[in-house]
């Protein structure tokens, strides 16, 4: 059983510990996700591989 000065000492907060798997995963926001498919439709626009009705000339 723990002291009520040991129980105030321990961490109550929601904040999850820092590991380096945490560090390492890729965050991916909307604003380079459009830009990913942008420079992608713009690639496949380039090799003429989108159908003809699907892009205006």
């Amino acid at each position: 059983m723990s002291t009520p000065a040991a129980r105030d000492a321990e961490p109550t907060g929601a904040v999850p510990e820092a590991t380096v798997a945490t560090a390492r995963r890729i965050h991916l926001s909307e604003d380079w996700a459009a830009t990913v498919v942008g420079l992608a439709l713009v690639a496949l626009g380039l090799l003429s591989l989108l159908p003809e009705g699907l892009v205006a000339r």
